[in-house]
Protein backbone atom coordinates (compact mmCIF):
# COMPACT_ATOMS: atom_id res chain seq x y z
CA UNK A 1 0.00 0.00 0.00
CA UNK A 2 1.16 3.46 -0.98
CA UNK A 3 1.94 5.66 1.94
CA UNK A 4 -0.50 8.51 0.60
CA UNK A 5 -3.08 6.07 0.72
CA UNK A 6 -2.33 4.67 4.14
CA UNK A 7 -2.33 8.15 5.41
CA UNK A 8 -6.09 9.06 4.44
CA UNK A 9 -7.04 6.84 6.84
CA UNK A 10 -5.84 9.10 9.87
CA UNK A 11 -6.35 12.96 9.75
CA UNK A 12 -3.49 13.51 12.00
CA UNK A 13 -1.39 11.44 9.54
CA UNK A 14 -3.04 12.93 6.23
CA UNK A 15 -1.72 16.48 7.60
CA UNK A 16 1.41 15.37 8.09
CA UNK A 17 1.96 13.64 5.03
CA UNK A 18 0.50 16.54 3.11
CA UNK A 19 2.92 18.80 5.35
CA UNK A 20 5.78 16.82 4.16
CA UNK A 21 4.76 16.42 0.85
CA UNK A 22 4.50 20.97 0.99
CA UNK A 23 8.18 20.87 2.68
CA UNK A 24 9.56 19.07 0.17
CA UNK A 25 8.15 20.61 -2.58
CA UNK A 26 9.26 24.05 -1.58
CA UNK A 27 12.63 22.60 -0.89
CA UNK A 28 12.90 21.69 -4.68
CA UNK A 29 11.93 25.15 -5.31
CA UNK A 30 14.37 26.54 -3.20
CA UNK A 31 17.27 24.55 -4.97
CA UNK A 32 16.62 25.00 -7.76
CA UNK A 33 17.06 28.65 -7.56
CA UNK A 34 20.61 27.80 -6.39
CA UNK A 35 23.57 28.09 -8.47
CA UNK A 36 25.70 25.43 -9.10
CA UNK A 37 26.05 22.33 -6.59
CA UNK A 38 24.93 24.61 -3.87
CA UNK A 39 21.33 22.36 -3.82
CA UNK A 40 23.22 19.41 -3.20
CA UNK A 41 24.87 21.19 0.58
CA UNK A 42 21.15 22.12 2.13
CA UNK A 43 17.77 21.49 3.09
CA UNK A 44 14.38 23.21 3.41
CA UNK A 45 13.93 22.42 7.04
CA UNK A 46 10.52 24.34 7.33
CA UNK A 47 8.55 27.85 6.44
CA UNK A 48 6.14 29.12 9.63
CA UNK A 49 4.86 32.67 9.69
CA UNK A 50 6.62 33.84 6.54
CA UNK A 51 9.84 32.46 7.71
CA UNK A 52 11.75 30.13 5.61
CA UNK A 53 14.48 27.94 7.29
CA UNK A 54 16.92 26.34 5.55
CA UNK A 55 19.64 24.31 7.12
CA UNK A 56 23.41 24.97 5.42
CA UNK A 57 25.61 21.70 5.78
CA UNK A 58 28.65 23.80 6.69
CA UNK A 59 29.49 27.83 7.66
CA UNK A 60 30.61 28.05 4.02
CA UNK A 61 27.33 27.00 2.27
CA UNK A 62 25.85 28.99 5.15
CA UNK A 63 27.67 32.09 4.13
CA UNK A 64 26.78 31.75 0.35
CA UNK A 65 22.97 31.29 1.05
CA UNK A 66 23.27 34.46 3.23
CA UNK A 67 25.01 36.40 0.38
CA UNK A 68 22.05 35.31 -2.09
CA UNK A 69 19.25 35.35 0.54
CA UNK A 70 17.68 38.76 -0.62
CA UNK A 71 17.50 37.44 -4.07
CA UNK A 72 15.75 34.09 -3.22
CA UNK A 73 12.95 35.14 -1.79
CA UNK A 74 11.10 36.85 -4.61
CA UNK A 75 11.03 33.69 -6.59
CA UNK A 76 9.54 31.77 -3.91
CA UNK A 77 7.17 34.38 -3.82
CA UNK A 78 5.77 34.54 -7.19
CA UNK A 79 5.38 30.61 -6.98
CA UNK A 80 2.80 31.23 -4.23
CA UNK A 81 4.61 30.73 -1.21
CA UNK A 82 4.01 33.20 1.46
CA UNK A 83 7.85 34.13 2.70
CA UNK A 84 9.29 37.43 3.89
CA UNK A 85 12.08 35.99 5.17
CA UNK A 86 14.85 33.60 5.13
CA UNK A 87 17.10 32.03 8.21
CA UNK A 88 19.94 30.12 7.56
CA UNK A 89 20.98 27.44 10.37
CA UNK A 90 24.23 25.49 9.87
CA UNK A 91 23.74 21.76 10.80
CA UNK A 92 25.69 20.45 13.74
CA UNK A 93 28.40 18.11 12.69
CA UNK A 94 28.94 15.58 15.19
CA UNK A 95 32.57 14.68 16.54
CA UNK A 96 34.37 12.15 14.96
CA UNK A 97 35.24 9.31 17.27
CA UNK A 98 38.78 8.78 17.20
CA UNK A 99 39.35 4.59 17.36
CA UNK A 100 42.29 3.76 19.83
CA UNK A 101 44.78 2.19 18.11
CA UNK A 102 44.93 -1.91 19.26
CA UNK A 103 47.71 -3.53 17.09
CA UNK A 104 50.72 -4.75 18.90
CA UNK A 105 53.89 -6.33 17.68
CA UNK A 106 54.87 -9.49 19.47
CA UNK A 107 57.65 -10.65 21.30
CA UNK A 108 58.45 -12.12 18.05
CA UNK A 109 57.87 -9.29 15.99
CA UNK A 110 59.85 -6.94 17.96
CA UNK A 111 62.99 -9.22 18.09
CA UNK A 112 62.36 -9.71 14.03
CA UNK A 113 61.97 -6.02 13.39
CA UNK A 114 65.25 -5.28 15.76
CA UNK A 115 67.20 -7.62 13.87
CA UNK A 116 66.38 -6.32 10.23
CA UNK A 117 66.78 -2.73 11.41
CA UNK A 118 70.24 -3.95 12.10
CA UNK A 119 71.03 -4.73 8.80
CA UNK A 120 68.94 -1.76 6.39
CA UNK A 121 71.88 0.86 5.03
CA UNK A 122 69.75 3.05 4.32
CA UNK A 123 69.74 5.64 7.49
CA UNK A 124 66.24 7.15 7.14
CA UNK A 125 64.50 3.62 7.24
CA UNK A 126 66.97 2.86 9.44
CA UNK A 127 65.80 5.43 11.79
CA UNK A 128 61.97 4.92 10.90
CA UNK A 129 62.34 1.30 11.94
CA UNK A 130 64.19 2.17 15.01
CA UNK A 131 61.06 4.75 15.73
CA UNK A 132 58.32 1.81 15.21
CA UNK A 133 60.22 0.11 17.66
CA UNK A 134 60.85 2.23 20.05
CA UNK A 135 56.61 3.00 19.77
CA UNK A 136 56.33 -0.77 20.40
CA UNK A 137 58.76 -1.49 23.18
CA UNK A 138 57.58 1.06 25.55
CA UNK A 139 54.22 -0.76 25.71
Amino acid sequence: MHLTDFSRRDKQLADLTAAAHAILALDRAFKRLLPGQLGQFCQVACAREGELVVYAHNSTVAARLRLLGNNLLPPLQRQGHALSQLRIKVLPTPQKQVKPKSFQLSDAGIHAFDDAASRIRNPVVRDAMLALLAHHKAR
